[in-house]
């Protein structure tokens, strides 16, 4: 009988194949729709007071990969400013490159992980390219709005709190570094079959400006 030497790929190199070319196909569509809303909003767009100038080429980092688009770029006459108004329409800050999505992503991986550093290896292998450095994610989250969640039921007698510090280091050498504090709170944990879950978790990042302790009594 013949041997039949074809080979064919593994399912981890099949899924990863089938991955890359559904990343492909996501940044082709997502260049069409902005750049088409950006040429709608064009047409739409109050001419008296937004002159169009120019298109400007960007690039948005996006969870599949990322989108090359050229957006319109215009004079405000009232506001007396330059503006995309692609970007204003889509709650985006266009140069930063960097889609919300992804920022999320970046961030809840550096809150509920080890450190940046983890957080930004773990999004590059996920999207299989470098899409933010772990200083960046440490930018972000120091840049990030906090948002106050309502005040939760204590069932518990007793708080657990896990405090964890990331010692960061300035670029000039005559300057000392500094450690940024984060914890969790949690009132216990449950099980989920091998999983362990823990029970009302919240998260607080010290922002350095007050004393750590006060803050931390006061959340």
């Amino acid at each position: 009988m013949q041997n039949h030497t074809t080979k064919y790929p593994n399912l981890k190199q099949l899924e990863l194949l089938v991955w890359r070319i559904c990343q492909l196909f996501f940044i082709e569509i997502m260049k069409r729709i902005l750049e088409d809303l950006d040429a709608q909003i064009a047409q739409e767009r109050d001419t008296q007071r937004f002159r169009m100038k120019e298109k400007s080429p960007t690039v948005i980092n996006s969870l599949f990969g990322a989108i090359p688009i050229k957006r319109n770029y215009y004079f405000d006459q009232k506001a007396h400013e330059s503006v995309y108004l692609l970007d204003r329409y889509l709650e985006f800050e266009g140069r930063n490159a960097l889609s919300p999505l992804v920022e999320e992503v970046a961030l809840a991986l550096a809150i509920n992980g080890p450190s940046y550093r983890k957080a930004a290896e773990t999004l590059e292998k996920f999207l299989g390219y470098r899409v933010i450095s772990h200083e960046a994610i440490r930018q972000h989250l120091m840049a990030s709005e906090v948002l106050q969640k309502a005040r939760e039921t204590v069932h518990s007698p007793v708080l657990f709190v896990e405090v964890d510090g990331l010692y960061i280091k300035h670029q000039r050498q005559s300057k000392r570094g500094k450690e940024e504090k984060s914890l969790c709170i949690h009132q216990g944990w449950e099980t989920n079959g091998k999983r362990v879950c823990l029970k009302h978790k919240r998260h607080f990042v010290h922002d350095g400006e007050q004393p750590f302790g006060k803050l931390l009594r006061n959340f």
